[in-house]
């Protein structure tokens, strides 16, 4: 195809789309006149994408995330990029590729930084689903890079939506946010998996942008004026020289080759990995599917089990009603058909409870026999649940909830397993809490409910006429030391004005005492200035040494309430 004829194409279709050749050399002007003044917006709304994002994966909140991939102005300046690279023109090209480095390491940076202020640590499905791409990923690249390119020669209202779809379809800043993420978490794989990623999409923008500009004839455009003026305009410095250094290599007869083939070049070294990843997903989408048919085909004596299909392993732990032999049956069939399914030898436990038959069974065989059974002991199986999830309690717990003093662990009918958490200190939340039950979910192999159960830290305070709305208030305070053993309440009462209590003050003492949380010896009274009574997962401190005088002219009648009151407390 002749020169001529290749213009008369790319004008063609431009026109088709409404493009004339007076439109394309706006664009491009508008391109390479833009003001500096508009720099500071651009980082500002680079930056709160940045803070959006981070905190919309670390919560797992998709909307949120959304909300970040409209903010985010990234997508301008990879698209200039591939303008510059598209018509020839060094100074574009090279202002374009130093905004977009200084955004990645901006983003990277300062998501590392927001991380390792974060309380809790904890992959979500929204991190997750950033570090491991795939060839499909590469393929909504190019359809987004696609319509980027149509929003840019085809500016207005009627490409808005258009303009909105590509932003969160492409999803330029969580990538960067995830590799920050990565970083300040000091997880590799979440920092390198996010990096393929948003090279896959930055690659196939600037490759497709620049097909599309080729296409529709940007490439005719002359700028030699135009860049002559604004390196005119621009300081003596390193991209003055550089651009004027790449003019030589641009104004090559096909140099446009050249520029082509370098985002070619870089799509096809990420799309290798990207392969591998596609088909390693579909490996574990038809194994995950296998399994679960076999599983749903199992009798209804299984009660509870769970899948892991990870990176070339395959582990299944199963939970049934029957005895020993049935259980070690069924792991042996289940062990070869998955085997024959996955092509590697998977992990399965399979864990028998007996039922009640199973019980009589055993009961009718121990009384028929009339030789002693010599049981070797067995821990059961409840015992190594518990530690394993008193272990996993330990290390995901948020310090900033306060001391961790009790939990306890429940199970419902038909329902996942609930694990009610005491702690002394400001209580979870609704995230905190799906984040924890997430973390022991995935140590314990089985879905994990956290129930959470708050005691305040703060003490609850009155003056010595308040007596009666004071008590109201510490009793349900004091009912978790008779819950929970490992607290402690500390309770003060106000000194008599005279030698005898008040009645008010006798009442209040004398309801005090009845309290069911007296009955223990965590509670301790002594005489205060005011009524107070704290909660905590600490003995209460002694108290300290009043003065002599003040000693003797304390009101005898209330310290001898305050010591009945103990008194009964330790009894």
């Amino acid at each position: 195809m002749t020169h001529a004829a290749w213009g008369a194409l790319q004008d063609r279709i431009a026109a088709a789309f409404g493009i004339e050749p007076e439109a394309r050399e706006a664009i491009v002007r508008s391109m390479l006149e833009r003001s500096a003044k508009g720099a500071a917006g651009y980082w500002l709304q680079l930056f709160l994408a940045m803070g959006i994002a981070s905190l919309g994966l670390v919560l797992g909140s998709g909307a949120v995330v959304i909300g970040a991939m409209l903010i985010s102005p990234l997508m301008g300046p990879i698209v200039e990029l591939g303008m510059g690279l598209a018509i020839g023109s060094p100074f574009l090209a090279l202002r374009s590729f130093t905004r977009v480095a200084f955004s990645v390491v901006m983003v990277v940076t300062s998501a590392a930084a927001l991380t390792l202020t974060l309380p809790f640590y904890e992959v979500t499905s929204e991190i997750a689903a950033r570090t491991s791409p795939t060839a499909l990923d590469l393929l909504i690249a190019i359809f987004c890079a696609i319509a980027a390119a149509y929003t840019t020669v085809r500016p207005g209202s009627d490409t808005t939506s258009t303009a909105a779809g590509t932003a969160i379809g492409i999803a330029l800043v969580p990538p960067l946010c995830v590799i920050g993420y990565g970083i300040g978490t000091r997880v590799t794989s979440i920092a390198s998996g996010a990096a393929l990623l948003f090279t896959a999409n930055l690659c196939a923008i600037l490759l497709f942008a620049i097909l599309c500009f080729l296409l529709l004839g940007y490439s005719a455009v002359s700028t030699a004026e135009l860049e002559h003026a604004e390196l005119a305009k621009q300081k003596p410095g390193a991209i003055r020289r550089v651009a004027r250094a790449l003019q030589v290599f641009f104004e090559l007869r096909h140099g446009w080759i050249f520029r082509v083939m370098m985002p070619l070049a870089l799509l096809g070294a990420v799309y290798l990995p990207l392969r591998e990843a596609l088909a390693r997903v579909s490996w574990q989408v038809r194994v995950r599917t296998a399994i679960v048919r076999m599983l749903d085909a199992l009798p209804q004596s299984t009660v509870r089990s769970s899948v892991t299909v990870d990176h070339g392993s395959v582990a299944v732990r199963l939970v049934m009603l029957g005895r020993t032999d049935e259980a070690e049956r069924l792991e042996r069939d289940l062990r070869d058909q998955i085997a024959a399914v996955a092509g590697m030898t998977p992990k399965v436990d399979v864990i028998a409870v007996l039922d009640a038959s199973a019980l009589e069974e055993v009961a009718a065989s121990v009384r028929a026999s009339s030789t002693p059974i010599d049981v070797a002991p067995k821990e059961p199986e409840l015992a190594l649940v518990q530690r394993e999830l008193a272990a996993s309690l330990a290390g995901a717990w948020p310090h900033a909830a306060g001391p961790l003093v009790a939990w306890r662990l429940r199970f419902p009918d038909n329902e996942p397993a609930v694990v009610e958490v005491v702690h002394v200190g400001p209580a979870l939340g609704a995230p905190a809490a799906d984040l924890l039950g997430r973390a022991l979910s995935r140590d314990l192999g089985a879905e994990v409910a956290v129930q959470d159960r708050a005691v305040a830290p703060e003490p609850i305070v009155a003056e010595p006429e308040g007596g009666w709305p004071w008590l109201q208030e510490a009793q349900p305070a004091l009912a978790w030391v008779d819950d929970v053993e490992a607290l402690h309440g500390c309770v003060e009462v106000p000194p008599s004005p005279g030698e005898k209590p008040s009645e008010e003050v006798e009442a209040v003492l004398a309801a005090l005492r009845s309290l069911p949380a007296l009955r223990s010896d965590r509670v301790h009274v002594r005489e205060g200035a005011r009524w107070r009574a704290i909660v905590s997962a600490a003995p209460c401190a002694p108290p300290e040494p009043a003065p002599a005088d003040a000693g003797a002219a304390a009101a005898p009648g209330a310290a001898a309430d305050a010591g009945a009151a103990a008194d009964a407390g330790a009894r």
